[in-house]
Parts: C-alpha cells; sequence; structure tokens
C-alpha cells in the first residue's frame, strides 16, 4: 500500500514540475475520459514492500515507484516528449521543497514507448524509486 503521504508529496511535486510546461498532471483513476488535444501526465504509485526494519522495530520502511506517464500525440517527434521527462525527472532528484520525515526518493527509469502501440498517444514513462519510513505504534 502507497502511504498517503508519498503520495500526495510526489503529486504536488509532479504537478509542480509539470505546470511551467503547459502540462496536467491526472490521478490515472480520477483522470477525465476525454484526453483533449495536448500532452498530459497520468500519475501513479506501485508499492512493492512494506515492512519492519527488523524484529520489534517501530519504524516501518515502504519502498515502491511513482510513475509518471507523459502522454504525447503521434507524430510530434521524440525530442520534445524526452525534454519534457527530463525536467519531470529532475523534481525528484533536485528537491527544490522540503521533503516530508522519512520520504526519500532513489533511483530512476525510463520507460521508452512500445513501438506496437496503436492509437494517436504515445507514452513516455518516468518510474522513481522512494522509500518511505515511519513509526508503527503498537496497538493499544
Amino acid at each position: 500500500m502507497t502511504s498517503p503521504v508519498v503520495w500526495q508529496d510526489a503529486f504536488d511535486r509532479a504537478t509542480a514540475a509539470a505546470a511551467p510546461l503547459g502540462l496536467k498532471v491526472k490521478d490515472i483513476l480520477a483522470q477525465d475520459l476525454d484526453p483533449g488535444t495536448d500532452p498530459w501526465v497520468y500519475f501513479e504509485t506501485a508499492s512493492a514492500a512494506s515492512g519492519r526494519l527488523g524484529v520489534g522495530e517501530i519504524i516501518n520502511e515502504e519502498t515502491g515507484q511513482i510513475w509518471l506517464h507523459l502522454m504525447v500525440q503521434r507524430g510530434t517527434g521524440a525530442i520534445d516528449a524526452v525534454q519534457k521527462r527530463k525536467i519531470l525527472s529532475v523534481a525528484f532528484r533536485v528537491p527544490v521543497e522540503y521533503l516530508p520525515k522519512g520520504l526519500y526518493y532513489d533511483d530512476q527509469g525510463f520507460d521508452p514507448p512500445a513501438q506496437d502501440e496503436t492509437g494517436n498517444w504515445i507514452r513516455f514513462s518516468l518510474m522513481v524509486d522512494y522509500r518511505y519510513q515511519d513509526i508503527v505504534l503498537p496497538a493499544s
């Protein structure tokens, strides 16, 4: 499960980086169904694991990925999409704002568009690995 702190920080960070590019960031589960004609970014998270750092520890560590899927129209060329994806990437490599306590953004991956995709839109994806450590208080 992705912690709400992780989801909100990453969504806000992606939105702030995308705004000067004229890109709208959409929650993949709440997006509008009409993509329009301008590029946009689908935002989603994938949690890989969550567990205590050790037996008896009250610190829980969650790991996972933030996914930003930059959607661009077919036929516009790759360089503009690559440049936009790079700017989105920097928002997670050089945080300009405070990170919530215990949240760390680590490695990144860049998923190229599939050659066999059909339709008018192509996906350029950025994956950001994260770690989030928080305190798990015992049930009372």
